[in-house]
């Protein structure tokens, strides 16, 4: 599962609209739909902001990793 993929289900599980998470996490509504559509990338403090809301921790992460590692 990507990052996006398990804050997507997280949200989705705790039943919180994308307008609530915006507004919990101090992100644009805007923009956090358009990256939770992959459409631009979320920046540190959004993910940080977004793990502390969600409650997801880096072992939520499993599969995710590889998207951080260097190419090359």
């Amino acid at each position: 599962m990507t990052v996006l993929e398990v804050i997507k289900k997280a949200q989705e599980e705790r039943g919180i609209s994308v307008a609530e998470l915006a507004r919990r996490t101090g992100i644009t509504y805007e923009n956090l739909r358009v990256s939770l559509h992959g459409n631009r990338k979320i920046t540190a403090p959004e993910f940080v902001g977004l793990c502390r809301e969600l409650n997801l921790d880096v072992d939520d992460f499993p599969d995710a990793i590889e998207e951080f590692e260097p190419k090359g």
